[in-house]
């Protein structure tokens, strides 16, 4: 019995934790000018977030290697898409935001 209470209590918190974390990232990016390049299924300056997850998704690594993208910049992998417009460095975000974020738009589908 002491199991299943421990269980529904995570289950609990996980279920009351998603709104929020949703919310945590949607604030984070929208403060962080994200959705002045980006929408999440169409093509704008830069790629749709769907279109980062489908390339990214399930691959080793990528949820860190987008968040180091996030915070640096970057360029040339999305050249086709933006006509080789550079996504702009974020310096004041911190890895586990960037990392969230990273998270959040590899979930997209």
């Amino acid at each position: 019995m002491k199991k299943i209470t421990i269980s529904l209590g995570l289950f609990s918190l996980i279920l009351l934790a998603g709104p929020s974390y949703a919310a945590n990232v949607n604030n984070l990016m929208n403060s962080n000018g994200c959705f002045a390049c980006h929408s999440v299924d169409t093509k704008m300056v830069g790629p749709s977030f769907k279109m980062v997850a489908d390339k990214y998704r399930g691959q080793k690594g990528a949820e860190l290697m987008l968040a180091k993208k996030i915070i640096t910049g970057g360029n040339g992998h999305w050249d086709d898409i933006t006509g080789g417009v550079m996504m702009p460095p974020h310096p004041g975000m911190s890895m586990d935001q960037a990392q969230s974020i990273a998270k959040w738009v590899l979930s997209t589908k």
